[in-house]
């Protein structure tokens, strides 16, 4: 039997952070351990129930299984010796545009820092939205594929770009007649990017976002006397009081980082080595920086870590909480006051589970939001693999 459920997912908002939104925080609500990784790695977590050591999408870029796409652009190195951010920026950005066509949500994009005579090494984790169409594959469904093949009448919000999940755009619905309605709230994570969750302008963002999804719950309770209500972000925030500019801290041992094949993401970064000399001088340097960890073996299945050492990399170091790199294969990180994708026990990177009902445990996982709303949803699903996740609300 179907049971309405309202669904709202707000990027990266702290468990603590739950004092600063009085609607929700007269709920019930417990935190929510996320996972190692960006979105990239959360939201296939959280849409279809399994860890990234099952859904395998882990992060952003990867190493490409044979000559990547942006191969053409390896010529430019020997043509044009002298390469900075602005030229690599400009190449990437206009070679994805008009010759990589992808409408994933990171997708194709600027590359910078990383030397050009690597591009060919390049290629992408996701292809698609998380709402599409065999977004993982054909075993693992993620919910928005399982609602439309049970045919729930449903509606989800600004999941896609321009004014992806921005407060002001979302689209809002009169929630009669729905089985399930879902929105997406984007615009916390960039704030709190921008000036950290427990600054003013954090603190006023997330009072606004309180009034918004009070306004949406006392529609749906209007339109559904008996309903399911639930409420999460997919991981914490905490403010930046380090920096490291990697290939400086090479410099400083007089070993040139641009010669080894490496993606350095704001919190993580990941080597290829060539060889054994390259392995220890990776060793070596990494184990001079405060608060850099290697991933062990057994973290990987600890943490459920997608583990293939020549996509993902051979060697995978993470950043304690509160720390970054700058000079990424993103950009440069200087402006940014607050950041994630840390280890799921760093603190403050708690995020936050809320619902109507009584919620069963002390902790929601990810992969739990995906079984808590198909169950509440009246949908039985089953996965070969297994899922991960439970429902958590009686």
């Amino acid at each position: 039997m179907t049971k309405p459920v309202l669904s709202i997912f707000a990027d990266g908002v702290r468990h603590d952070s739950l004092k600063y939104m009085p609607f929700l925080n007269q709920l019930n609500s417990v935190p929510l351990e996320t996972v190692l990784g960006y979105s990239i790695t959360c939201h296939p977590s959280m849409y279809t129930g399994v860890y990234p050591d099952k859904h395998k999408i882990a992060f952003h870029w990867v190493r490409s299984k044979k000559n990547g796409p942006y191969t053409p652009l390896s010529i430019f190195p020997h043509i044009f010796p002298f390469q900075n951010s602005f030229v690599q920026a400009v190449l990437s950005h206009f070679f994805a545009k008009f010759f990589l066509k992808s409408k994933a949500f990171m997708g194709y994009g600027k590359i910078l820092n990383l030397p050009m005579k690597f591009w060919n090494l390049l290629d992408i984790n996701e292809f698609k939205y998380w709402d599409e169409d065999n977004y993982i594959n054909n075993d693992i469904k993620t919910i928005f594929e399982i609602v439309r093949e049970k045919k729930l009448k449903h509606h989800i919000s600004k999941m896609h770009k321009p004014n992806l999940g921005k407060l002001d755009f979302i689209d809002v619905v009169n929630p009669a007649g729905f089985d399930w309605v879902y929105y997406f709230l984007g615009e916390s994570d960039s704030v709190s990017h921008a000036y950290t969750q427990h600054s003013k302008e954090g603190k006023d963002f997330l009072l606004k976002m309180d009034g918004f999804i009070e306004k949406r719950y006392k529609e749906f309770e209007k339109a559904h006397p008996d309903f399911t209500f639930i409420f999460w972000s997919d991981h914490g925030h905490i403010p930046i009081k380090k920096r490291y500019n990697l290939y400086d801290e090479f410099k400083k041992n007089n070993v040139d980082l641009k010669k080894f094949f490496h993606l350095i993401d704001s919190t993580t970064v990941r080597f290829w080595p060539e060889n054994e000399k390259q392995r220890k001088d990776i060793i070596k340097i990494m184990n001079t920086i405060p608060g850099a960890h290697i991933v062990t073996e057994k973290e990987y299945a600890e943490l459920h870590l997608a583990k293939d050492t020549d996509l993902y990399g051979e060697m995978f170091y993470y950043l304690d909480g509160g720390t970054t790199f700058i000079h990424t294969i993103h950009g440069f990180g200087l402006k940014t006051k607050s950041m994630h994708g840390y280890h799921p026990k760093a603190e403050g990177n708690l995020g936050l589970f809320v619902s109507n009902k009584k919620i069963m445990r002390n902790k929601a996982t990810l992969p739990d939001i995906f079984v808590t709303s198909i169950n509440n949803l009246g949908i039985e699903y089953k996965l070969k693999a297994g899922l991960d996740g439970r429902n958590i609300l009686s």
